[in-house]
């Protein structure tokens, strides 16, 4: 069977756990979209919308044959899905959910998709996760970031976050990073670079704070 280099570069790019972090700089860049999705009783999950760079964009399209005029079919679909997604799973993919209880793992994701937007492959899944509605307002936070910063994701700029509710809340949400974790990397190969970044070896990851009630 031949080997795919592309394909071994990509599992490299998302997967890798360096030895030392100290070692890592950002390759890959993602903004960042969250869909919060309720029923009449409860938070059901969030959808994530991931969009990324042109240079991994190009990568994928390489390495799984997909035309680029954005005809992804069921079959490129799965094949992204086995070979530059699954193994994310490992990492929790990149992300966490904070609530009075405590910080949560992703552990299960659902419905995966990929598709083109802008010249740029965007990947697409559920986060299953159940909050109560109440007539008191419920916080939770979503905090995305990949611990080795091979990964650089920001929440996007124009519409980062989005609700569906079969019924009326009261919401409200802010997007900060979180100054209580660090990460930390080689600020000096600076051959790639996410446009306005500054990059100086410690990193906070962005997170999304969520408030909501019953209205």
């Amino acid at each position: 069977m031949r080997i795919r280099w592309r394909a071994l570069l990509i599992s490299l790019v998302f997967t890798l756990a360096a030895p030392t972090v100290l070692e890592a700089h950002p390759h890959v860049f993602i903004d960042a979209k969250v869909t919060f999705q309720f029923n009449d009783s409860e938070l059901e999950g969030f959808w994530v919308q991931w969009a990324f760079d042109e240079m991994f964009t190009g990568m994928l399209v390489l390495d799984f044959g997909i035309p680029r005029n954005g005809d992804l079919t069921a079959e490129h679909v799965r094949a992204i899905r086995e070979g530059a997604f699954q193994n994310l799973r490992h990492y929790d993919y990149f992300t966490y959910i904070v609530t009075d209880s405590g910080r949560k793992p992703v552990e299960e994701v659902r419905e995966f998709d990929a598709f083109f937007r802008d010249h740029r492959i965007v990947y697409r899944f559920f986060v299953p996760f159940r909050e109560p509605l109440q007539n008191t307002a419920s916080t939770l936070r979503i905090q995305m970031y990949d611990e080795t910063f091979f990964t650089d994701i920001a929440f996007d700029r124009d519409s980062p976050v989005e609700i569906e509710s079969t019924v009326q809340l009261r919401s409200d949400h802010a997007i900060e990073q979180n100054e209580d974790r660090d990460i930390f990397y080689d600020p000096t190969n600076r051959s790639v670079e996410r446009d306005g970044a500054q990059y100086t070896g410690v990193a906070h990851p962005y997170e999304i704070e969520l408030t909501f009630q019953k209205r």
